[in-house]
């Protein structure tokens, strides 16, 4: 699949895709077109998608660009990630007022699905967060609204992931 033909804000085609090369190269290719906003709703921080190099590199671009910027990152279980060094962590670290990480809210524990909401126009989505199939949309407003509007909702109800604080020895 090409994704580098997906234009964000422009390109209206729904895809699906399946794999964990598909996924990272979407997520990679979206999120690295975001301008002002993204919002990350994931089970686990997702290591073979959200601790890529070149990923990070993009948040992090984000995040420098202006104060205006935000990455906002919901997770229901952040433990794993934190013992193994993940770099989105580390990230969240060193930029705490443009990247944030918060805890899901208990009543949204039952959600399987993981997604992905950049700068209120594209959206990648996965039934279960765990798995590497799903779809897209660089351009589907409506389908945005509805995730961010659940996104933005849980997000009001979280609070910060205590396994972010940082012990100092």
């Amino acid at each position: 699949m090409d994704t580098e033909c997906y234009i964000l804000g422009e390109t209206d085609r729904q895809e699906s895709f399946d794999g964990r090369l598909e996924n990272r190269q979407i997520a990679f290719e979206l999120i690295g077109q975001a301008h002002q906003q993204i919002r990350i709703f994931t089970p686990d921080l997702e290591k073979a998608i959200y601790d890529q190099a070149d990923l990070i590199r993009s948040l992090e671009q984000l995040a420098l660009r202006s104060r205006q910027t935000q990455v906002r990152v919901l997770v229901r279980d952040s433990a794993q990630a934190v013992k193994s060094g993940h770099r989105l962590i580390e990230l969240c670290r060193r930029h705490t007022s443009s990247i944030l990480l918060h805890q899901t809210p208990a009543d949204t524990d039952d959600i399987e699905a993981a997604f992905v909401v950049i700068d209120n126009a594209g959206f990648l989505y996965k039934h279960k967060g765990m798995s590497f199939n799903g779809y897209f949309n660089a351009n589907d407003k409506l389908k945005v609204r509805e995730l961010s509007k659940h996104f933005d909702e849980a997000w009001e109800r979280s609070r910060p992931d205590p396994e972010m604080r940082r012990l100092f020895i």
